[in-house]
């Protein structure tokens, strides 16, 4: 190529190496070839463009998110795509929201800042996930949980808090523990009932069953090295069972030393307005550190429960227990009686604070009569309870006896309702009581979540 014809930086370059003496001719060369490579590598090693943002991908397939941790670039999209093959609709809940998504549907956001984001199934909620943008990935952790309930879109969720101002302030107003004479320091917990619940303890004082409650969070291990942090009476998922008789007179002195405010309701009991549990509406919030004191006439019969009425994420994190009232003509008439409370929040899927296989066997023999009361602690889904075996009757729901029982051998249960159920066992052997949706008792290794086993004996 002639110098008339190479662009003029080019040519002048030429002439000026011809001019130059053989010495200076190298040390140009080499000018010229160290000048090219600062170029090239310049190119090679700059930032990417505003454009050139990664798209990740989420696969949620037997029932996990893979990867469960994942790191990112501020700008990055990740994409979750649904692979599992048994029909299975999942959807994401937390620092996300995406629609319900079916086998085969995916949703794609845009993480846009740096920071960590928590996410979790609604539809299962021990399925969880995190996204780090421009941080470094945390430790894995078996208790990493949704701070909050999830909030399923299939399944009524509970009615709201009514609204207005406070109604007439509680007769016993909140108190703040004097040194050393906090309620619950090393609570005492009452008899093992041999379904993973355990009966509260109560001194009388005249006439009166004191009971003491001590809200606290607790590390509890809902399954074999499932560690969620868990909010807890007296140390336990569920709450210790406060049982009574019919007129019993109850005060319940509540300690909360949560990190949060909190009440306490007692769902499905006749009592006066003032010791309903409402916060902002029948009393103050039991504010951190502080106690309250509830005091009423046992009314109500039958199986209830009590929770906490701070919204379901307190409830789905374990602050609920049994609550029942023996009528004076006596209790329903069996051989066996146990408790089941189903809880569906961010400890999982549990049967009395346990996902099988750490469920507690009921024990039975064959021809016994065996009762069992089935409570929706919720927070969120209703479930279809089933018994394998036998069929079973219903002889009371909400506390409220029927006059005319009814057989069936599958019954929905949902939040706030209570069932009582009676059975005979015809056979020997281990028989299954559980869920029937088959994601919150079924994996793909086996029995999950909300079973345990009828273990019936000759």
């Amino acid at each position: 190529m002639s110098d008339t014809t190479a662009p003029e930086p080019f040519a002048a370059l030429r002439r000026a190496l011809s001019d130059a003496s053989p010495p200076v001719r190298r040390l140009m060369l080499i000018g010229v070839i160290a000048l090219s490579m600062l170029v090239s590598g310049a190119a090679l090693f700059a930032p990417k463009a505003a454009n050139s943002a990664t798209n990740h991908t989420i696969a949620i397939k037997n029932f996990a998110f893979t990867p469960d941790v994942l790191t990112v670039a501020p700008g990055d999209t990740v994409t979750f795509v649904n692979q599992e093959t048994d029909g299975t609709v999942h959807a994401i809940r937390g620092d996300f929201t995406s629609p319900d998504l079916p086998p085969g549907a995916s949703f794609m956001v845009t993480v846009a800042a740096a920071g960590s984001y928590n996410y979790y199934c609604s539809f299962h909620p021990y399925m969880t996930g995190i996204i780090n943008a421009g941080t470094a990935p945390p430790s894995p952790s078996p208790s990493r949980s949704p701070s909050v309930s999830p909030s399923p879109s299939r399944s009524p969720s509970a009615s709201p808090s009514p609204s207005g101002s406070p109604g007439a302030s509680p007769s016993v107003t909140p108190t703040t523990p004097a040194p050393g004479s906090a309620p619950c320091d090393n609570p005492v917990l009452g008899a093992d009932q041999g379904d993973g619940t355990r009966l509260a303890a109560y001194n009388l004082v005249g006439s009166v069953k004191v009971f003491k409650l001590c809200m606290s969070q607790t590390d509890w291990e809902v399954s074999p090295g499932v560690v969620k942090p868990a909010y807890t009476f007296n140390g336990i998922v569920p709450g210790p069972t406060i049982k009574v008789n019919e007129g019993d007179q109850v005060r319940v002195i509540v300690q909360n030393d949560l990190p949060e405010h909190t009440a306490v309701h007692w769902h499905g009991m006749q009592l006066p307005n003032a010791q309903d549990g409402v916060p902002d509406i029948t009393q103050p919030h039991i504010m951190p550190g502080n106690t309250y004191t509830y005091e009423w006439t046992a009314k109500s019969t039958g199986t209830h429960w009590y929770h906490s009425h701070m919204g379901g994420g307190q409830v789905g994190r374990g602050l609920y227990g049994a609550l029942l009232v023996t009528p004076t003509l006596g209790d329903i008439a069996a051989d066996k009686h146990y408790t089941i409370e189903i809880g569906d929040g961010s400890n999982g899927f549990t049967l009395n604070g346990k996902s099988y296989p750490a469920t507690v066997p009921l024990a039975a023999a064959v021809n016994q009569k065996v009762h069992v009361r089935l409570i929706g602690t919720g927070p969120e889904m209703i479930h279809p309870m089933h018994l394998h075996g036998v069929p079973f009757q219903v002889v009371a729901q909400d506390g409220n006896k029927l006059a005319s029982p009814y057989t069936v051998d599958t019954l929905n249960v949902g939040v706030g309702q209570t069932y009582d159920i009676v059975f005979q066992p015809k056979e020997p052997g281990k028989w299954m009581l559980h869920c029937h949706i088959f994601s919150h008792s079924e994996g793909p290794n086996g029995m999950i979540g909300l079973v345990t086993i009828v273990n019936v004996t000759p």
